[in-house]
């Protein structure tokens, strides 16, 4: 949709020393892959084929479209959600298992409390100053289904259970975790979410104290409290006792108060995710709208346009005239690309010092010459009236870019199928009209161009 004076540059061509415009540097690239692929009718990154369209006057009515949505497009992108991710719930979730957002497996000098940390500090003891329980699930764990014999594993796991799950300090603790958690029953189901988190949380407080001496002590111990006043996942078996995490009157457990959190970021995770799927229902829409508007482009009879050509409007050329300044003022600073662009150069012999302006002249004559080239090649076509493929095929003249010859016979239309009456027109006419959202933003530069 471009005008012929920006598509057809050079697009490879080296920078200038003292530097390019910043729109220039970002997209000649990409502006340099499209030229390519529109031109030998390639998909390149693309899910479709996007054919240039003859005739500005096509092009212009289908630019102003495109590029109002893409403005719109551009402000609803910024709305996009992008916090909580996936990968933030991933790290809160090891945060509460090992005690650590980057742990996948316990991690020594954390997980069970600092390094050679006694068996007693790591389940709470008996609840006086500077112990260590809840630092992480996987320590609390251990010490819930340790005991002296296998008395502790059955008392989590049943029965059946005949591992010796003892505690005996932080050295230890990862084997005896791996041997606790593979008698832990597999879900189904591997999603969690803010409402199993809750009501686990909600379980974990109701059972807290429950069966145990109603002592200061006993209402902040979890599982069957020691008979010699303490925690230890030894002789002391099937507790731990967070009478330490208490603080300010609130139970300040680590790994709980990280679960908690854990289940706020999912809460936000999920909102997030329904204003991102209305975000994106409504760029699918706009994309719907600027890829009709160039489809409509460019399967438009010459009539249409002969009936708008034949009214008294004159071109454009405000629109021409402020889209060769964008161009010209993207080559300020280098001499080469600013006359290579037809633009006038403003800094005498300086090679790379000086401004680059709007030929007003050129603009104008460009202008009036695509005027007339549009009434006369709306007007009148070399395909149109043949009736055979051989005949198609060989009219004479220039082909458009990347392709064989001037004319296409036509036996399939989108939409349409097989035709059961074949015709001759221009070989750029036919286009695959699935347009992917994935590759919105690229499409829509790909139809600009």
């Amino acid at each position: 949709l471009a005008p012929d004076d920006f598509f057809n540059q050079n697009f490879k061509r080296t920078n200038s020393p003292t530097g390019e415009s910043e729109e220039w540097t970002a997209n000649k690239a990409t502006w340099a892959e499209l030229q390519e692929n529109i031109k030998a009718g390639n998909r390149g990154s693309l899910d479709t084929i996007i054919h240039r369209i003859e005739g500005e006057q096509r092009r212009r009515a289908a630019r102003q479209v495109v590029n109002a949505t893409l403005i719109k497009v551009a402000s609803l992108k910024q709305a996009l959600k992008t916090t909580p991710s996936s990968e933030d719930i991933k790290q809160a979730m090891q945060l509460v298992l090992y005690g650590a957002k980057d742990a996948t497996v316990p991690k020594t000098g954390v997980t069970f409390g600092t390094t050679g940390a006694s068996n007693a500090k790591a389940c709470g003891h008996d609840g006086s100053a500077a112990q260590e329980a809840g630092i992480s699930l996987a320590n609390d764990f251990v010490c819930l289904c340790g005991a002296a014999d296998s008395n502790g594993i059955k008392a989590c796991a049943g029965n059946q259970a005949a591992d010796t799950i003892t505690h005996s300090g932080a050295a230890t603790a990862p084997t005896m975790f791996a041997n606790t958690v593979k008698h832990c029953h597999e879900s189904d189901k591997t999603f969690i979410s803010q409402d199993k988190i809750h009501a686990a949380v909600l379980n974990f407080r109701k059972l807290l104290g429950k069966g145990t001496d109603d002592t200061d002590n006993g209402r902040a111990v979890f599982g069957a409290y020691g008979n010699n006043g303490g925690c230890n996942g030894n002789q002391s078996p099937n507790c731990v006792t967070y009478k330490d995490r208490i603080k300010n009157k609130k139970l300040q457990i680590p790994w709980l108060v990280n679960l908690e959190r854990a289940a706020e970021l999912l809460s936000e995770l999920n909102h997030n995710n329904a204003i991102n799927r209305q975000i994106s229902a409504q760029i699918a829409s706009l994309a719907a709208t600027a890829y009709g508007s160039y489809l409509q482009a460019l399967h438009a009879t010459p009539a249409t346009y002969l009936t708008e050509t034949a009214t008294a409007r004159q071109a454009d050329s405000g629109s021409n005239s402020e889209t060769k300044k964008k161009e010209c003022d993207q080559h300020k600073n280098n001499k080469t690309a600013c006359t290579e662009a037809n633009c006038k150069w403003k800094g005498g012999d300086s090679e790379d010092k000086g401004e680059c302006e709007a030929d007003e002249t050129k603009v104008t004559d460009q202008t009036n010459q695509a005027s007339q080239d549009q009434a006369a090649g709306e007007t009148t076509s070399k395909c149109t009236g043949i009736e055979s493929k051989e005949k198609c095929e060989a009219v004479q003249g220039t082909p458009a870019p990347g392709k064989k010859s001037v004319c296409g016979w036509i036996t399939y239309e989108d939409g349409k199928g097989t035709l059961d009456k074949p015709y001759c027109r221009d070989s750029s006419f036919l286009v695959n009209k699935q347009f992917a959202l994935s590759v919105v933003s690229a499409a829509f530069m790909a139809l600009l161009f």
